[in-house]
């Protein structure tokens, strides 16, 4: 089992590396917010979806995808130097929905939470 164990190193390479170069190499403000949550390689590694969490309105999340597209050759020739790898997968930015999904979930719950906190501070006032 080669191949696994290769795309999974592949991904935390490029997931650590992917990070240092938005924060540190980068010098745009469409990206200042960014984050790459995962990164998912093909198995034959020529590809890699990048998935991004933007803590912005969609409009701002919009021009986030715009600046990481624009400057996605400068991310390639960057790893190809920092990884010191013979091939540079091919790289698509994609907005993540799981964490968005997630934040959405726990917000509903806490809403749940807290209306039965009312229900009972409610009832616990009608006894007294």
């Amino acid at each position: 089992m080669p191949l696994p164990k290769r795309s999974e190193h592949l991904e935390r390479s490029l997931l650590r590396e992917i990070n240092n170069i938005i924060y540190r190499k980068i010098n745009d403000p469409r990206i200042k917010f960014v984050t790459i949550t995962r990164v998912k390689v093909s198995s034959d590694l020529k590809y890699a979806d990048i998935f991004v969490t933007i803590f912005n309105d969609r409009k701002q999340q919009k021009k986030a995808l715009e600046g990481l597209e624009n400057a996605t050759k400068f991310i390639r020739g960057e790893l190809g130097k920092d990884l010191k790898i013979r091939y540079v997968p091919n790289i698509k930015f994609i907005i993540d929905k799981e964490l968005e999904h997630q934040y959405k979930l726990l917000k509903i719950i806490n809403e749940i939470n807290n209306q039965q906190l009312d229900l009972k501070k409610d009832k616990n006032n009608e006894q007294s």
